[in-house]
């Protein structure tokens, strides 16, 4: 069996995570955003430059910044915070399986899970949202002739989405473990600190996982309007040295737990 994935933990995992109402949940925030896509593209005049600002926002601010960790939260949270809440940790824990190995199948299953409810829906509303995109929109320009953009603006937002959901994983699962609030503190880290001051202070955008997405987004396919502040080289770098460090330092504290139900 695997040192690091074992599947009869990953398949537990998941008949807890894909419960009926906790699979609406999860769900809920793509369909949205496919709504809203939806509704947007219809809308949209392939002749005006004035209609083609919006695949950015929505797909940057609303889909990469907003949509795709809320959806890693309610996952991210569950395939392990639950167990930490209810105590039943200490039963897997008492087991010869090695924490390591909890910890990166937990990590496996929710970056799977993230892929499956956010990302691909994410790729989907991309496809919509730039089909026929007009490359460089300016909203001022009266005399903007129209050109259609190739599909670099919809692959940059998909990988941007899936390493967003490979490094909010282990953000959050690390945050299940070393808090018993995690669903309160990563809904501050997104809301305040991702949303808020990272738009304000600069110097805070290196430790936002939003803004690596857009980085990234912004270096493969130059949407406009992503408002991406860092470049995709720093945004790769600080997307693996933060998946790193939150594995690495979770399966710490999980290693601190004792069978006792306290930590060391």
């Amino acid at each position: 069996m695997s040192t690091v994935f074992n599947p009869t933990i990953a398949a537990i995992t998941l008949r807890g995570l894909l419960g009926r109402r906790r699979s609406l949940l999860i769900a809920l925030p793509s369909v949205l955003l496919l709504a809203l896509t939806i509704g947007l593209r219809a809308a949209t005049n392939i002749n005006s430059s004035h209609d083609f600002g919006w695949p950015g926002v929505v797909l940057g601010q609303i889909g990469l910044v907003t949509l795709l960790p809320l959806t890693a939260m309610i996952i991210g949270t569950s395939v392990l915070g639950t167990e930490v809440d209810d105590s039943s940790i200490l039963h897997l824990l008492a087991t010869p399986v090695s924490r390591a190995t909890v910890m990166f199948t937990k990590w496996i299953v929710a970056c799977g899970a993230t892929l499956v409810f956010a990302v691909v829906p994410i790729a989907i509303a991309a496809f919509i949202g730039t089909s026929s995109y007009v490359d460089n929109p300016g909203p001022l320009d009266m005399t903007f002739t129209p050109i259609k953009g190739d599909t670099s603006e919809a692959i940059g937002v998909i990988v941007a989405a899936a390493v967003g959901a490979v490094v909010y994983s282990a953000f959050f699962l690390f945050l299940s473990v070393v808090t018993k609030r995690s669903v309160a503190v990563t809904l501050i880290y997104i809301l305040v600190w991702e949303s808020l001051l990272t738009r304000f202070v600069s110097g805070l955008r290196l430790l936002s996982i939003g803004q690596y997405e857009l980085g990234i987004a912004n270096g493969i396919g130059h949407l406009p309007n992503l408002n991406s502040n860092l470049t995709v080289g720093t945004s790769v770098l600080m997307s693996v040295v933060f998946t790193v460090v939150a594995l690495g330092y979770g399966t710490r504290r999980l290693q601190s737990f004792r069978v006792s139900g306290e930590a060391a």
